[in-house]
């Protein structure tokens, strides 16, 4: 009985010691445990390292160069170098003006970290270092507060003479002109008495006033006639249209460039200069100096553009009810196939390449595939709206021609309509 008892009691003290083992801490070198600390060490944890210093320099470019700006600030010029490449594709330090404000955030080191500059108050330009110590670049998106007013112009002598004195910019009276030059010819119809109201917007950005917004609406009453204009979006494009959905513009402009001569007009048999032969000229020809721009004459959608035989560089833009402008002889094309163009873009420059003795670009304008004389389209307009968007045209003249006509009648001249910020 003794014997039993005493193998009994070392079990007992063997699990015993086994129990101690395992709660105590593990040895050291043993993977996935602690060591553990003399009696008198103290326990140290890692500190990060400070931050370094950031310093913000500002200023204006003035009569020196953006390099000479920035070496003054002690910026090593291998930075400078590097933050000019990062800028290129948004903006081009050769063209900075005096007033041009930049503001540089520099490290302890002297290298930037962040950079903004400004070329206008709409105009804003930001970099911001990468990890691989380059620069991430945009242009950063200005929210502006749009106040729209409503304002009665009386003629005395003329629109621009009307508007200054009403204390407005004459960039209101180029508005409201380009709006119905198709309809007005404002050098000879006005006529003293003559009031025109327009709805418009003010831009303004930490309260001060930067620009003017959209004409909303426009109403002319002159002794012969009254006209009309409210800009309405179709799905696709703005375009200003009459109380009846009819568009004000022509659906052609008169020429694809500002400043060109005819050179040569369009005939089904004309001495060709380069082939030495008669045949038909499909189109007019303007000249005008290499890199001159070239707009789209109408609202549509490139379908080609790229080298095409004789006509060189060519651009073709397809219009509703079957129409095509073909722009030849370019020598940069700026659009690619399958954008929309608006009327007036720039969609090329004047070039000499293809069949040509000069530089100037090739119009030509095509139905349903066949060559016309682009002087017989000038006097088309675009398509009226659709019925299913005349509803909510009506909608939206029918409120502003209500204001408009209020206006007219009113002696106040100036009315704020609302403002959005």
């Amino acid at each position: 009985m003794r014997w039993k008892c005493n193998v009994l009691a070392r079990r007992f003290c063997l699990a015993l010691l086994g129990m101690v083992l395992f709660c105590s801490p593990p040895p050291c070198g043993a993977s996935g445990f602690q060591a553990t600390l003399p009696v008198n060490a103290t326990l140290v944890h890692p500190v990060a390292p400070p931050p370094s210093a950031v310093s913000v320099v500002e200023g204006q470019i003035r009569n020196g160069t953006l390099y000479e700006a920035l070496t003054a600030c002690d910026i090593p010029p291998a930075e400078i170098l590097s933050l000019s490449r990062s800028f290129k594709p948004v903006f081009d330090f050769r063209c900075s003006r005096p007033q041009d404000f930049y503001q540089v955030s520099v490290d302890d080191q002297r290298l930037i970290q962040k950079f903004v500059y400004k070329t206008s108050p709409l105009d804003e330009y930001e970099a911001v270092k990468d990890d691989k110590g380059g620069y991430r670049v945009h242009k950063r998106h200005i929210s502006l507060d749009r106040q729209v007013v409503a304002k009665v112009f009386t003629i005395e002598t003329s629109l621009y003479q009307a508007v200054a004195d009403s204390g407005e910019t004459q960039q209101i009276s180029g508005l409201v002109a380009d709006i119905f030059a198709w309809d007005i010819d404002f050098y000879l119809y006005p006529r003293k008495g003559d009031r025109i109201a327009v709805v418009y917007e003010r831009c303004y950005k930490d309260g001060a006033f930067v620009k003017y917004g959209n004409v909303l609406a426009a109403r002319y009453v002159g002794r012969q006639k009254t006209f009309s204009a409210f800009l309405f979006n179709d799905g696709q494009f703005d375009g200003y249209y009459d109380e009846t959905g009819q568009p004000l513009k022509k659906m052609f402009l008169r020429t694809p460039v500002k400043f060109g001569k005819m050179t040569s007009r369009y005939s089904i048999r004309r001495f060709h200069p380069v082939s030495k032969r008669y045949k038909a000229h499909t189109g007019i020809d303007y000249g005008a100096p290499t890199g001159t721009p070239i707009f789209a004459t109408a609202n549509g959608r490139v379908t080609f553009s790229g080298w095409k035989g004789g006509y060189g560089k060519l651009t073709i833009v397809k219009h509703p009810n079957g129409y095509q402008t073909y722009y030849g002889h370019c020598s940069r094309l700026l659009k690619k196939r399958g954008q929309l163009v608006e009327q007036g873009e720039v969609i090329a420059r004047v070039g000499q390449t293809g069949v040509a003795t000069g530089p100037h670009v090739h119009y030509e304008v095509r139905v349903n595939g066949k060559p016309m004389n682009p002087n017989k389209v000038k006097k088309s307009r675009g398509k009226p709206l659709k019925p299913a968007l005349l509803a909510k045209f009506k909608e939206t003249v029918d409120e502003r021609l209500l204001l408009v006509d209020r206006l007219l009648e009113e002696k106040d001249s100036l009315v704020m309509l609302s403002q959005d910020h």
